[in-house]
Parts: structure tokens; C-alpha cells; sequence
């Protein structure tokens, strides 16, 4: 029986309550944050709850809470679910709280922040797709369409472009702009490699500059490849060495084909394979040094 943490009390999922009145529910006046835990350490949980406090400050939503608070949480909801010995991943949101339903906008005084924290085993497809590589499609947008880089409650679209890519057997659709440029995935970011140098959309066109692209930005330059960030058009994509795409429970995974076209000679490249086994050994890295931080506090 699952158990998720509402509000700071663990309760049974069948009990879990939220307001009707919920902004959340009303407007998608919210945030959240996807993490992945392994063996029951969560990676990179400053730089998420960094992302999230900033966006909660951009929007006007009380949040508090430091990392080690945090990691206490999730170790204990990880456990409750009897998923501290696997992979795992959990998901943090946070709205503005219940408000008086008939105004858009925000009330002057802000009501109690919602919060609550979800957490699941790890889907068994994104360990193949890891070794294989998966497909996308490509999603024309009208614009950019995260002018503010803050990861909100506003899916719709990603969810439709998800929904299509599904239809076409693809397991990803990245958005395209009008300028013919890749943005972003709807659930990762992109990276394409040619002659050895790596390239990444950049943050101001409009994407969600995700936690894994961060991570895979510092590891590249760590190993002395030469990281751009450029505007992707599509035929560049279509004509890389290789690409992949990042992302907190994807990792790195490779991207072997783009609507049907082969990126490369259509299989996992080495500078791909590579970045994974480099961004295995950070996450190990970390895991090791929290468990012996741990160790010393006792």
C-alpha cells in the first residue's frame, strides 16, 4: 500500500487529500521537481531544491526547507515504500495552496503552500533504452514557450507532444521553434555531437535548463571537450556523429533516431556511452560521500 508525504505527514495514498479549491488544480499554479534515487540516495538534491526555490520566488510561493531536511523526508518515504534498496524516483510539487475559486489572479495575502512528495520504482524501459537508444519526433511549437525557465505545473503541451510521439512508436518529441531550431525535449534537453564537440541548445531559447544537462555540461568540460551552446536547427541534429538526451531519470540517454532517421549510423555513440559511464561514476561519487557524511554525524 503506497505511501506518499502530504503536507509534513506521511499518509496512505487512498487518504491523501488536496483542496478542490486548490490553485494547483484550479490554474496549474505550481511547481515541481522529478529526482531519481539510487539505492535510496537522491542525486543532486541541492541543485533540484535550488531550481525549485527559484522558481517559488519568481512566482510568489513560500517554500522552505533545506537539503538535509529533505533528504531525511525522501529517505523515509523511499523506505515506507520499500524502495531504499533500488532505483527509484520521486516527485516533489509544490502549489500556491486552497484560495477562493472565480479570480486568475494570485489573492494579496498567499494562502498555505501545498506540498507533497510522491515516490515509485523506477520504469524497468529506461534501462534498455539506455543500452539501445530510443527514438523522437519532432513537435513544431509557435514559440519558445518557457520564457521564465521554471519547471511548472503547465504540461499540456508536453503531454500532447508525449501523446504524439507515442503514436508514431517514439519515445520522446522535441519541440521545434519557428526559426526551425531545436528547443528542448518534453521531458529532457538536448545534446548533439559532431567532430567531438558537443552542443546544447542554450538557456535563453526558451527551455527548462534541466539539472542533467547541468550535470553533463561539467562533466564534459571536466573531460576537455568543447561544450557549445547554440541554437540546433533540425537538418544539424539529423546530420550529427551522434546525440543524445538528458535528464533526471533518463540520465544520459542515447537518441538514435529522429522521425524515423538515423542519427549517425543509428546506434549509441562514444562520446555518448562515455558521458554515461562518467555520469554513473558522479552519481556513485556523491552517493558514496553523503553515506559517509552520514556516517560521521552518527
Amino acid at each position: 500500500m503506497a505511501v506518499v508525504y502530504l503536507n509534513k505527514r506521511f499518509v496512505q495514498a487512498e487518504r491523501a487529500k488536496v483542496s478542490a479549491f486548490d490553485r494547483g488544480f484550479s490554474y496549474g499554479d505550481g511547481l515541481f521537481e522529478t529526482l531519481r534515487a539510487y539505492a535510496g540516495w537522491v542525486f543532486g538534491l541541492e541543485r533540484h531544491l535550488g531550481r525549485l526555490r527559484k522558481g517559488a520566488v519568481q512566482i510568489g510561493i513560500p517554500f522552505r526547507g533545506e537539503p538535509p531536511q529533505w533528504r531525511k523526508v525522501m529517505g523515509e518515504l523511499l523506505r515506507r515504500n520499500g524502495l531504499e534498496a533500488g532505483d527509484s524516483s520521486l516527485r516533489l510539487t509544490i502549489t500556491r495552496g486552497a484560495d477562493t475559486l472565480g479570480s486568475l489572479l494570485p489573492p494579496e495575502t498567499p494562502p498555505s503552500p501545498t506540498l507533497l512528495l510522491v515516490a515509485k520504482p523506477l520504469d524497468a524501459g529506461i534501462f534498455e533504452y539506455q543500452q539501445t537508444g530510443f527514438g523522437a519526433i519532432t513537435f513544431r511549437w509557435g514559440s519558445p514557450f518557457n520564457p521564465l525557465g521554471i519547471k511548472s505545473l503547465n504540461y499540456l503541451y508536453n503531454m500532447l507532444a508525449m501523446a504524439q510521439a507515442r503514436r508514431e512508436s517514439a519515445q520522446e518529441a522535441l519541440f521545434v521553434a519557428p526559426d526551425g531550431s531545436i528547443v528542448e525535449g518534453t521531458t529532457s534537453n538536448l545534446f548533439t555531437v559532431s567532430k567531438g564537440v558537443l552542443t546544447t541548445p542554450p538557456a535563453d531559447s526558451g527551455l527548462l535548463p534541466g539539472i542533467t544537462r547541468e550535470v553533463a555540461i561539467e562533466l564534459a568540460k571536466k573531460e576537455g571537450m568543447t561544450v557549445r551552446e547554440a541554437l540546433v536547427p533540425v537538418d544539424e541534429l539529423l546530420s550529427a556523429d551522434e546525440a543524445f538526451v538528458t535528464g533526471s531519470l533518463k540520465e544520459v540517454m542515447p537518441l538514435t533516431t529522429v522521425d524515423g532517421r538515423k542519427i549517425g549510423d543509428g546506434n549509441p555513440g562514444q562520446v555518448t556511452r562515455f558521458l554515461q559511464e562518467r555520469y554513473w561514476a558522479a552519481v556513485e561519487e556523491e552517493r558514496l560521500q553523503g553515506v559517509r557524511g552520514a556516517t560521521r554525524e552518527r
